[in-house]
């Protein structure tokens, strides 16, 4: 059984917990490793997905016992699965901190030419283009809505994979970054095309690059999910199929060998301008297919999927403010 880590509620309850996705169940780590006799609970408590993906002995521990389970007999094991239609999956990861990746798939930044200029779309990028998203507003679980607001006019969708920090670093070389990664899920960059909350008699290219990067902020706009899964447990992080579809239609499809700069130079470049903490969250970019450039937009209605290989698929209705 692949460790996909989850933080989920029981429907109708307020408190939270860890659990692994199982199919269409939830295993709650708790009731897992007390009922599994050759383990123990660790000391420190686990009371995040990440306090496992972090600590070596607790994900030892859990990987025991999860193995214990899948050998018990079938049909004894139902006291220890929530069915998933029975939870809700919350964020896998609650960052400080959450980066997006702007342009790092050069089919999509061939794709935007039209709105940067040919020129500019033929150039490859020298740095990372990297903004921020506020994760205490933007960030939604697997089957949230994302909401078209009243100040939308066209908004779009983006299927990225997103890495997760494991530990605190600065000044960081592209040699030993991925000792800082800890794990990955999917992750939707939703992006509103047009903003304009106030009208402006003249747009200048500083604020075109503002309404650009105000239109990434909006509440709900970084779904991510539906589970976080160990760096360990990724054959090639540099290798994975990235997938999304809009209403069941095929949009986006790509690997992320396809990215310009990799996790390890992105890690490597960001660590120079500020300290990298346990938690954080990187997003690595989109490919090609985003809605934009050929005039498709979310409406109500829709659903969105991402789907990450060997994570799993995050979905996510569209609803009207």
């Amino acid at each position: 059984m692949r460790l996909r880590l989850v933080n989920y509620a029981v429907r109708g309850e307020e408190e939270q917990a860890v659990g692994v996705l199982a199919e269409e169940f939830v295993v709650p780590l708790r009731r897992l490793l007390e009922a599994c006799p050759t383990v123990t609970l660790p000391a420190e408590g686990i009371n995040q997905a990440l306090d496992v993906l972090t600590c070596e002995q607790t994900t030892k521990a859990v990987r025991t016992a999860l193995e214990w389970l899948q050998e018990r007999k079938a049909g004894a094991d139902s006291e220890l699965m929530i069915a998933r239609e029975k939870v809700k999956l919350l964020p896998p990861v609650r960052p400080a901190k959450l980066f997006c990746l702007a342009g790092n798939f050069m089919s999509h930044v061939q794709e935007s030419k039209s709105k940067i200029g040919a020129a500019e779309a033929k150039r490859v990028p020298e740095t990372p283009r990297i903004f921020m998203k506020p994760p205490s507003t933007t960030l939604r679980g697997d089957g949230e809505p994302i909401v078209l607001s009243r100040s939308s006019t066209f908004v779009d969708y983006e299927a990225e994979m997103a890495v997760v920090i494991g530990k605190a670093g600065r000044h960081i070389s592209a040699d030993e970054a991925m000792q800082y990664v800890v794990g990955i899920t999917c992750f939707n960059d939703v992006s509103e095309r047009r903003l304009s909350i106030w009208p402006v008699t003249e747009r200048s290219p500083w604020d075109r690059f503002f309404d650009w990067l105000n239109g990434k902020w909006m509440d709900g706009f970084a779904p991510m999910g539906p589970c976080v899964v160990p760096i360990s447990e990724v054959d090639d992080i540099h290798n994975l199929r990235i997938r999304l579809y809009l209403n069941d239609q095929l949009m986006q499809d790509a690997s992320t060998s396809d990215m310009i700069f990799s996790v390890p130079q992105t890690i490597e470049y960001l660590s120079h301008v500020l300290t990298l903490e346990r938690g954080d969250v990187i997003t690595m970019g989109t490919p090609s297919g985003v809605g934009f450039p050929r005039g498709v937009q979310l409406h109500d209605g829709d659903v969105v999927r991402v789907e990450l290989e060997g994570v799993g698929v995050l979905t996510n209705p569209v609803v009207a403010e």
